[in-house]
């Protein structure tokens, strides 16, 4: 009992130590590589002039990042994780999603920022959207599916390509009409980040079986829709 004390104990330390250390080298944005892109709700910062103003400007509003907390992480491979936890600023929270970069000091190479407005848990319309997104995708009706399910200007991320827009995506979405190709979504974390906004972290099984990372909207209908969608 006492060694099992011991190892939690030891476990609690390591991770406590593994939050300061990336504090201690500057704040949390400091994480962000030369070529990050960072999604928040005015838009999206592509050039590092851009991402270093949006930087400034949210310091400047909300002061220096002072904690860290990471809620969920999976990995995609060796050298990639996504990951979603809480930044404090001041006294406001913003929910951060992200692709980590674990070949580069834990640089961050796609952030999702929001702050945190407090919303009930809406995973049945989040699965509602989901089980429509695959039954589409796995009746191959890629253009359908983009249409229906993504919206108008959402982001698609692969391997360091940023799409943009409804049509962008259908054609990269193109082999999905291909009758051998299945897919299933299966929703590892869930954040509801404002009544609007939540973040998705899962793994894909079928053809593609590696993790993915989804920015959903609550469109006002009440429907949910992709904003950003990210695989590698």
């Amino acid at each position: 009992m006492k060694h099992q004390i011991f190892k939690l104990a030891l476990l609690s330390s390591m991770m406590l130590g593994l939050s300061s250390k990336v504090l201690a080298q500057g704040t949390f944005f400091d994480r962000l590589i030369d070529n990050s892109l960072v999604l928040h709700k005015d838009g999206l910062a592509k050039s590092k002039q851009e991402v270093k103003g949006y930087v400034s400007t949210f310091e400047n509003t909300n002061g220096k990042v002072s904690d860290y907390r990471q809620d969920f992480t999976i990995e995609v491979n060796a050298n990639l994780a996504y990951e979603v936890g809480e930044i404090q600023a001041g006294a406001k929270s913003f929910s951060v999603m992200f692709l980590n970069r674990k070949d580069r000091g834990l640089g961050i190479e796609f952030l999702v920022i929001y702050e945190v407005t407090g919303s009930e848990n809406q995973s049945g319309g989040l699965d509602k959207a989901r089980n429509k997104w695959m039954k589409l995708c796995n009746a191959h009706q890629a253009g359908k599916l983009v249409e229906q399910l993504y919206t108008k200007d959402a982001y698609y991320y692969n391997r360091g390509r940023l799409l943009k827009g409804t049509k962008s995506i259908t054609a990269e979405y193109g082999y999905m009409n291909s009758s051998s190709y299945s897919l299933k979504l299966t929703p590892k974390h869930n954040k509801f980040v404002t009544p609007e906004i939540a973040y998705e972290i899962g793994r894909c099984s079928g053809s593609y079986p590696l993790p993915y990372m989804l920015l959903w909207q609550k469109q006002t209908d009440g429907t949910w829709k992709v904003m950003m969608d990210s695989n590698y």
